[in-house]
């Protein structure tokens, strides 16, 4: 096989082009930012302080995101997505922000 019948586009080639990265390559750092954000939002439930609705959208969004991957959830993670889950499911509405 020549050169010429085999095209590569070394444009959208991760080991060639160092602007693209494999998603699986950005696990490590979003395993860290979903933990610290956890960390931050514990924090915040600890001095009686309320979470945004940002901070919520960001957790849920990164555990997500592990979880399409097939990257176990973080202890911390997993703790504070469920015990945000049973407040809203005690508050009476959805995590989508549907009402029961």
């Amino acid at each position: 096989m020549s050169d010429t019948d085999l095209q590569i586009d070394h444009h959208l080639d991760p080991e060639t082009d160092p602007g693209i990265a494999p998603r699986a390559d950005k696990m490590p750092e979003v395993l860290r930012l979903a933990t610290a954000l956890a960390e931050q939002m514990l924090a915040s439930q600890i001095m009686g302080r309320s979470i945004s609705g940002a901070q919520f959208t960001a957790l849920v969004s990164a555990a997500r995101l592990l979880q399409d991957n097939d990257v176990p959830w973080p202890p911390l993670v997993q703790e504070v997505v469920h015990e945000l889950a049973e407040r809203m499911h005690a508050a009476g509405s959805e995590p989508d922000g549907a009402a029961r």
